[in-house]
């Protein structure tokens, strides 16, 4: 998550009680950015965590009352200053699992980044499941 160009922060997030499981909080632009007041970035993004689960269960209410079968594959949210990326990773074999990111819109390009987190699913698969164990024969 690190590696995404203008990451203010990432959050793995279950969104059925909006707990945020991990959270990864970007470097500043400039060292003017490490010293300006700024809120905590871990709580600000909890509160967009939150959120971001009652818009996935929005979006999930609106496209069961129409019947369309398709699947959530992101949302985009843009504000004058940031991206807000809500990316559900059915590929993580945990249903419902969501990656929430704030991005710098200076600093981020926008469908890369969309690309990136959607390569986060079978990763995250991998980082989930425990090794297979081998059965001891006995020697």
């Amino acid at each position: 998550m690190q590696g995404l160009d203008g990451l203010v922060t990432a959050c793995l997030v279950e969104p059925d009680s909006a707990f945020v499981l991990d959270t990864v909080v970007g470097k500043p632009a400039t060292e003017a950015d490490t010293t300006a007041e700024a809120p905590d970035d871990g709580a600000v993004a909890a509160t967009i965590s939150a959120a971001a689960s009652d818009v996935v269960q929005v979006i999930g209410l609106m496209t069961s009352s129409l019947g369309d079968p398709d699947e959530l594959e992101d949302v985009t949210i843009t504000f004058g200053r940031k991206h807000h990326l809500i990316t559900p990773l059915p590929e993580a074999g945990v249903d419902g699992l969501l990656v929430v990111v704030t991005l710098d819109r200076a600093r981020t390009n926008l469908a890369l980044a969309r690309q990136q987190l959607r390569a986060l699913g079978p990763l995250l698969r991998h980082a989930i499941q425990p090794p297979a164990i081998e059965p001891d024969h006995g020697s």
